[in-house]
């Protein structure tokens, strides 16, 4: 018998893929998609206030997961939300 977490997904596997839906502030150039696993990337201004930048995709498993973290904290782009993705179309 395993033991689940109260807040862990049974559908996540921890070292699955799985599609997220990162959300940043700040603008980011859609170059950087692939030193973000390929997530695709659009921003959306917000008038006088910074614009939110969207990155959109597969990731292979946690360790990547992280490694996209890692890489926007180091751009300086403040981590707006993190979501487990599922396309509505």
């Amino acid at each position: 018998m395993s033991m689940q977490s109260p807040h862990q997904d049974p559908d996540i596997e921890f070292a699955g893929a799985a599609n997220y839906r990162i959300v940043v502030e700040g603008h980011l150039n859609p170059s950087y998609s692939s030193r973000l696993a390929g997530m695709a990337i659009s921003t959306t201004e917000r008038g006088d206030r910074k614009p939110l930048t969207i990155l959109v995709g597969p990731v292979q498993d946690q360790a990547e997961l992280s490694g996209v973290l890692d890489t926007l904290y180091n751009l300086h782009l403040p981590i707006v939300s993190v979501q487990h993705w599922v396309d509505p179309t």
